[in-house]
């Protein structure tokens, strides 16, 4: 399998969250999937820390035919800023990024906070929330993905 992402690709994406658990995930999973032959390289950290890929964004990534099982869960400290030419943050967490180790993340030549709501916090049990965030993330990575 080739390098997610990295100098072979002409630009590289970075989603951000509190723990890459759900929306980061969602949104490397949807730009793997709609990038086609783009040379468009992906990964996704979390701020806070890597967790685990929670249940609810695995099944509604899965109804849209999208498959997120094979990612991880990262620590934003296991990459470099420099790597990534967009880096974007899902949950309007960029305030955390302010502290001197973090900064150089709000410093590369793309940065966005996409605020995009957290379904685990809102979800009413029936994955609704999630779907809806899922398409929200779509959307996003679509336009995201139009001009590249």
């Amino acid at each position: 399998m080739a390098a997610a992402y990295g100098p072979q690709y002409k630009t590289n994406v970075m989603f951000l969250c509190n723990h890459n658990s759900c929306r980061s995930q969602m949104a490397e999973g949807w730009v793997r999937h709609l990038r086609g032959e783009k040379s468009v390289g992906v990964a996704s950290a979390g701020i806070v820390g890597g967790t685990k890929i929670k249940e609810g964004a695995i099944l509604v990534m899965k109804e849209a035919g999208v498959d997120i099982t094979p990612q991880t869960s990262d620590a934003v400290a296991d990459f470099k800023p420099e790597d990534f030419d967009v880096v974007i943050s899902c949950c309007g967490c960029g305030a955390k990024l302010d502290p001197e180790d973090k900064r150089a993340w709000k410093e590369r030549p793309d940065f966005q906070d996409w605020n995009l709501d957290d379904p685990p916090a809102i979800d009413p049990g029936d994955f609704s929330e999630y779907r809806r965030v899922r398409d929200e993330c779509r959307a996003k990575c679509e336009a995201l993905l139009a001009p590249l």
